[in-house]
């Protein structure tokens, strides 16, 4: 299974999406795991410790790139993306916090073409000042699903 992107899924990635156990295009959708979320609380502050949900974007994926040249998210990655710390082309959405979470959860393919770590943007609040700055949950796909309990059979 390839994604919106020019980039090759990480295997194991591709192996949970065959055997059902992340969202495939048929869904859950994101706005359903809210509902009834995939991943539990615990395992959620294994990758984030100031998360409790995690939605995991189905297939197909989309780089920050793709998203920003969309234009569906308005201004948001100009003013919070916090754009000049990573390739938004070689950054593949595969999830985030929720809904208004504002947070993305990507692959970032620039750090490495094969193996590529996982990153999430976090929101960090001094006073009147909020910041968002990318940062390392996972060295790689496989350390994510591990962290999340995600398994294929």
């Amino acid at each position: 299974m390839n994604s919106g992107s020019s980039h090759n899924l990480p295997v194991g990635l591709t192996r949970l999406i065959d055997a059902g156990v992340w969202p495939g295009t048929s869904g859950p959708s994101m706005n359903q795991q809210h509902l009834k979320p995939i991943v539990s609380e615990d395992r959620v502050r294994l990758f984030a410790p100031d998360e409790s949900l995690i939605c995991l974007q189905p297939p197909p994926f989309h780089t920050i790139a793709d998203e920003v040249n969309n234009g569906g998210a308005g201004d948001f990655w100009s003013r919070f993306g916090s754009l000049k710390q990573i390739v938004p082309g070689d950054a593949l959405v595969i999830g985030d916090f929720g809904l208004g979470s504002d947070s993305p959860v990507v692959l970032d393919f620039s750090r490495d073409k094969v193996n590529p770590p996982v990153l999430r943007l976090r929101w960090e609040s001094d006073g009147p000042n909020t910041r968002t700055m990318w940062v390392q949950g996972a060295r790689n796909f496989d350390e994510f699903a591990q962290m999340l309990g995600l398994k294929a059979s």
